[in-house]
């Protein structure tokens, strides 16, 4: 879902700093805002649904702030080791904006959906998640697998920090994992699964910019054929494994680990 798309020819010009602190800015503000003198509301309530949305939004306005700095890391224009050791920074952020969220909100590991699940569920939902990956990065692996790019320790830390603190993790948790649990025993299981897709792919396609990194054809085909689609299978995904997340989880990191670490852009010619 990153190194897989073809970038369009990207501004020259040193990296977009005001950005990077705008990110940093907006989680800063977000999290005080709702961390602030709250009490312990059920996540099953149009109340616990509005404050995922609430922290999703943060995350949104973060993410599109952070993505202008990395986008040329992520797409494999620039490899440079500090743009590398940046995006690790920021990853971590990330990563510790969902740990300060599940302190606050205080919510039992299994509202996330970080628990186990009868085995042949578990073992269903796995195949699928393999199945996705397959499908959706199986060029990129077969690269990496035949040794036909490139590697270097930052590019597998910086990738290995954004599949799972970067993407999969807060990805995971917020829209498959919180927000789908809030819609339990008020909507329909078809929408549980569709409506977090949806938000999914609004808050995804904001990652790359349509003519600034992408062309408009190619950031379509990229966020109705990969975004879309994931987002629905891994929200399936969740549901047929009887509410556990960890298939997903899985999943995830590999398909976005696969895709940066051995995209086109970064194959032997």
């Amino acid at each position: 879902m990153s190194a897989s798309v073809t970038a369009a020819a990207l501004p020259a010009g040193p990296p977009p700093l005001g950005q990077l602190i705008a990110g940093f800015a907006v989680l800063a503000a977000g999290l005080a805002l709702l961390t602030r003198r709250r009490g312990h509301r059920p996540l099953r309530s149009t109340s616990g649904t509005v404050r995922v949305l609430l922290y999703i939004l943060v995350y949104a306005l973060t993410t599109l702030c952070f993505m202008r700095v990395l986008a040329p890391a992520l797409l494999g224009r620039i490899e440079s080791p500090w743009l590398m050791a940046l995006g690790d920074v920021l990853c971590v952020t990330l990563g510790l904006f969902i740990w300060v969220l599940a302190l606050a909100e205080r919510h039992p590991l299994r509202d996330y959906g970080l628990h186990g699940a009868p085995p042949a569920r578990l073992l269903l939902a796995t195949v699928m998640g393999l199945g996705s990956v397959l499908v959706a990065s199986f060029g990129a692996w077969r690269t990496l697998w035949m040794r036909g790019v490139s590697l270097n320790g930052d590019l597998v830390i910086f990738a290995l920090a954004f599949a799972v603190l970067g993407s999969a993790i807060p990805d995971e948790l917020l829209f498959r994992g919180l927000l789908m649990t809030s819609l339990e025993g008020r909507f329909a299981r078809w929408w549980r699964v569709a409506a977090p897709a949806l938000i999914f792919t609004a808050v995804r396609s904001l990652r790359f910019l349509p003519g600034l990194e992408l062309s408009p054809q190619t950031w379509l085909a990229w966020v109705f054929g990969t975004v879309l689609p994931l987002g629905l299978w891994w929200g399936l995904m969740r549901d047929l494994a009887g509410g556990s997340l960890w298939p997903g989880l899985v999943s995830h990191a590999l398909l976005e680990f696969g895709t940066l670490v051995a995209g086109p852009a970064r194959q032997h010619p």
